[in-house]
């Protein structure tokens, strides 16, 4: 009978969503011209935001439909630039956005039909709360027991958590099936690859980009661009869209072992190419070590399956990968030559040596409280740490750093769950791309960021969702919340 109910009030809650969403946008829109503040601004966008969601996502039954919403998520995390704030406020993602306002309009529809929101089980959730809690705990005791202070730029860590785990959860509980996850995985490799030809513009500097768009993708990056000829594509800085190529090549690669359909096996191999460039020209020596791990464990895991008629594709890719890297030292510019040699000893690096330097600092000032560490510490401390795992054990101690280790864990072990209960081609070669990129990341971590890239950990986390859309659990666990 409830269900009936809502059916009959569907079409007018719709209606009047609309109507409110509208005005609202009207009056916000003519306090903006009439005064342009900040928080005229801010809410400008954030009702703009739920007027798109409400658009898109909810039907004329007032049923929330998510089908969408993953496809949307890939295509502005990757592409779009951070929407720069003025006045010392710190910019922001613009998928966070459409992550609120489809969160709202969630509770909303829920609300109005009176059923709550109910979300599939996953252990991850548990280490989402555990870890929260851990950075919050880390805050109070350096308040009670070490006399620091908390400012308001600390509290942004919890908060960023939550929106990690808000997009996770999101696309996670989408559920679309085979055909659409393989038309995500279509998506997710022409936008890579839209933003790999986005750094070859860059590099070449074609119309003038890198004094026109340039400056909206990587403000503070402009001296390694122009003077380095370091690329950036669509990503701050050459570092996170080298990490961010790591993750195509692997879903490229994976793909190409792993899926059956012909078309979808031809775009991975168109990929690899393209995105290998991509990544060569960020010369970030991180992300191609990262890179090589990644592809280690794919292999792997290809190995381990034991699918003999599929050796075939090993071997074609590992030869194509031979002649691709033949084909990238015939042009390759002679400093991506010098930097990517220095691997041989890269002890002698004069970047090395100043993150040595860094991390013996960092180590001594986790000495000092090493159990819940010195909270976020934006107050007094470096944020710049170039060891994303040192950066966590400083901030949050010992016990921090379990608790993330054991969120990775969970997650990582949870998509071979996912990939030994569900066969479909897109979903093994999703899983086995997504550990990959996990193996990668380890590392690259120990010299850059993953965690607190603002860009990079969100994309991340939405292919993260896609594979775990997937999840089937055993008949006597529950799936809901």
């Amino acid at each position: 009978m409830r269900l009936y109910k809502a059916n009959l009030l569907g079409p007018r809650w719709h209606k009047i969503l609309r109507w409110i969403g509208f005005e609202l946008f009207i009056l916000l829109f003519g306090l903006f011209a009439i005064q342009r503040t900040m928080l005229s601004i801010i809410l400008l966008v954030i009702v703009a935001a739920i007027l798109l969601v409400i658009r898109l996502f909810v039907r004329k039954d007032f049923m929330l439909s998510l089908r969408l919403l993953p496809g949307l998520l890939v295509v502005m995390a990757i592409l779009f630039p951070f929407i720069q704030l003025p006045a010392g406020i710190p910019d922001i993602r613009p998928e966070f956005i459409v992550i609120l306002a489809a969160w709202v309009v969630w509770f909303l529809r829920s609300a109005a039909i009176g059923h709550p929101v109910l979300l599939r089980y996953y252990p991850a959730y548990k280490w989402f709360g555990l870890f929260a809690f851990s950075i919050l705990l880390s805050m109070v005791y350096i308040v009670i027991f070490r006399g620091q202070s908390i400012i308001w730029r600390d509290l942004w860590e919890p908060l960023k958590l939550l929106l990690y785990f808000l997009i996770f959860a999101l696309v996670a509980n989408s559920r679309p099936n085979k055909i659409n996850l393989k038309r995500y995985y279509m998506l997710a490799l022409v936008v890579l690859m839209l933003s790999a030809l986005f750094s070859f513009l860059q590099f070449f500097n074609v119309a003038g980009i890198n004094q026109v768009i340039s400056p909206y993708y990587a403000p503070t990056q402009m001296g390694d661009l122009l003077v380095h000829s370091r690329v950036t594509g669509t990503t701050p800085n050459p570092n996170e869209f080298g990490a961010l190529m790591v993750l195509g090549l692997s879903i490229a690669f994976s793909g190409g072992l792993f899926l059956q359909e012909r078309r979808l096996r031809i775009l991975c191999w168109s990929a690899l190419p393209v995105l290998g460039l991509a990544l060569v020209l960020t010369l970030s020596r991180s992300a191609l070590v990262a890179l090589s791990l990644s592809w280690i464990t794919v292999i792997f895991l290809f190995i381990r399956r034991k699918k003999k008629y599929r050796v075939r594709r090993l071997v074609l890719l590992l030869l194509l990968s031979c002649v691709l890297i033949a084909f990238l030292l015939q042009f390759l510019p002679e400093k991506a030559i010098f930097r990517y040699a220095q691997l041989a000893n890269i002890k002698e690096a004069t970047s090395m040596q100043a993150r040595l330097i860094n991390w013996e600092h960092n180590i001594v000032l986790w000495k000092e409280s090493p159990w819940f560490g010195w909270g976020p510490g934006k107050d007094n401390m470096t944020t710049i740490v170039d060891n994303e795992w040192l950066l966590i054990l400083r901030r949050y101690g010992i016990m921090g750093l379990t608790v993330f280790i054991c969120l990775f864990s969970s997650l990582f072990f949870g998509l071979s769950r996912i990939r030994n209960r569900n066969p479909e081609s897109s979903v093994v070669a999703l899983t086995i791309a997504l550990q990959g990129t996990f193996i990668g990341y380890a590392l690259y971590m120990g010299v850059a960021v993953v965690y607190h890239s603002l860009q990079l950990m969100p994309i991340f986390l939405l292919f993260l969702g896609l594979a775990y859309s997937q999840w089937q659990p055993p008949k006597n666990r529950k799936e809901v919340l």
